[in-house]
């Protein structure tokens, strides 16, 4: 069986599963950032993040009632997306166990207020092979921006910046860069919805 790039469910579906993610790290990088600034930025931070989720949120109810709405398509899997979905767990497997190794490196020799950044990094980093797989110039962005923020983290620690300050701006860089590719995933959703009422309206129908 082959998938086809025309099929718009699968187009949605593929906006779907991304968005989802983004809308989870975009979470989980506020929380983190808020937990370690505890109000020292007002909650700021948490309110602009949420707000952003929010809007994710009504994102994707837009495009998965739009997905329900169309019928007669089939999603099929060609080799090349199993290739594909094998290659992403392969990465993420990788990931969880270099975080796992960090963690417990730093902590055993009395660095963890390193964790953070070099977390951030490793998730920075994972983005590289990740977009030579799927083959999204997005990836490579999102990676270097947030190893960017990983690096300054590392550095600043170094120089002996407090703990919670390097982590609310590491939470909040990364949380950035989830939103940022979340507002694409976004667009093309929304192109997404665009050909399929175009397609869907006949002249003198």
């Amino acid at each position: 069986m082959t998938s086809s790039v025309t099929n718009p469910k699968k187009g949605f579906e593929d906006v779907l599963g991304g968005l989802f993610l983004m809308i989870a790290f975009t979470l989980v990088w506020t929380v983190i950032s808020e937990f370690a600034l505890r109000g020292r930025d007002y909650w700021s931070i948490g309110l602009l993040f949420i707000i952003v989720i929010g809007f994710f949120l009504i994102a994707y109810r837009k495009f998965y009632t739009a997905s329900k709405k169309i019928k007669g398509e089939t999603v099929t899997v060609s080799a090349e997306d199993k290739s594909k979905s094998k290659w992403f767990n392969i990465i993420f497997i990788v990931e969880g166990v270099a975080i796992f190794v960090v963690v417990n490196v730093l902590n055993n020799t009395g660095h963890g207020n390193y964790f953070i950044s070099c977390f951030a990094l490793i998730v920075g980093l994972h983005f590289f092979p990740l977009g030579k797989i799927m083959q999204r110039k997005a990836y490579y962005l999102m990676g270097g921006f947030i190893s960017l923020g990983a690096i300054l983290g590392i550095i600043l620690t170094n120089k002996g910046f407090p703990a919670y300050e390097v982590t609310g701006m590491v939470g909040a860089w990364c949380a950035l860069a989830t939103s940022a590719y979340g507002i694409t995933l976004i667009r093309r959703g929304n192109q997404l919805l665009l050909n399929s009422s175009t397609q869907s309206y006949q002249p003198g129908g």
